[in-house]
């Protein structure tokens, strides 16, 4: 819905309408997907033995999950579901979401953190799961990033693209602030090809096309449900996800 002028439309009687709960699994499960991707360099030797390099060195870079740090950008639906997956791992979670009542982190054994500079500065994975609008456009920049400890982190997006400074975030890859990046959305999608996270330099980013929401049962789900809420209006009911009645 970001590209829906909500005001407008609301303004005008038309309802807009979301559906928030297809994709939580596939997006949870893709997020974990990236961690252990990056984490265990599954991707880079997979990718030298396609490039005809059979060689284990890169991974002799790969880093132990338990113990470490993730650190959450956003403990909604999808949030949730990445720490529930996490916990078993025997990683540490701690989130940020300034939207959330206390006591969250009780109910499902996680940390928080009261702001974004306490979270990043403890993390050594961080990953974005809220969502995009004026006030966080480009969280993700020059100086969020100098709160990373020195040692780096690792750093997943499968939000939204605009969150991220990307020339600020390639600045923090190529000094090791950020070990390794992996990226499902970009602020221009598709993402063109001599774009500079692909640049063949940057040996740990992996770039996907804004598919981690994709299964065959997520696209069923999606079409259903956004048939559901137009079903409703024409019986002249509400929806049940409108974005936009308080316009």
């Amino acid at each position: 819905m970001d590209n829906v002028d909500l005001k407008a439309a609301g303004r005008l009687g038309i309802y807009v309408a979301n559906v928030p709960d297809y994709g939580v699994e596939e997006v949870a499960d893709s997020s974990l997907n990236h961690i252990l991707n990056l984490m265990r360099q599954t991707f880079y030797v997979s990718y030298r033995i396609n490039d005809n390099k059979y060689s284990i060195e890169k991974a002799r870079e790969a880093t132990r999950l338990r113990g470490r740090v993730l650190g959450l950008v956003g403990f909604g639906k999808i949030g949730k579901a990445v720490a529930l997956r996490a916990k078993p791992f025997g990683l540490d979670v701690v989130f940020y979401d300034p939207f959330l009542e206390d006591g969250i982190e009780k109910s499902l054994g996680v940390r928080r953190a009261f702001s974004l500079k306490e979270l990043m500065s403890q993390v050594d994975i961080l990953s974005l799961h809220c969502w995009l609008d004026e006030h966080n456009w480009e969280i993700i920049n020059k100086e969020s990033l100098s709160w990373i400890k020195p040692e780096g982190c690792y750093f997943i997006n499968t939000a939204r693209g605009g969150l991220v400074n990307e020339e600020d975030l390639i600045e923090a890859i190529k000094l090791g602030r950020i070990r390794g990046a992996a990226l499902d959305v970009q602020k221009q999608e598709p993402y063109p090809k001599d774009g500079p996270l692909l640049n063949p330099l940057l040996n740990n980013v992996i770039v996907t096309p804004h598919s981690a929401f994709l299964s065959k049962e997520s696209f069923i789900e999606m079409r259903e449900k956004a048939a559901l809420e137009v079903k409703r209006v024409l019986v002249g009911e509400e929806p049940r996800n409108s974005v936009n009645l308080s316009y």
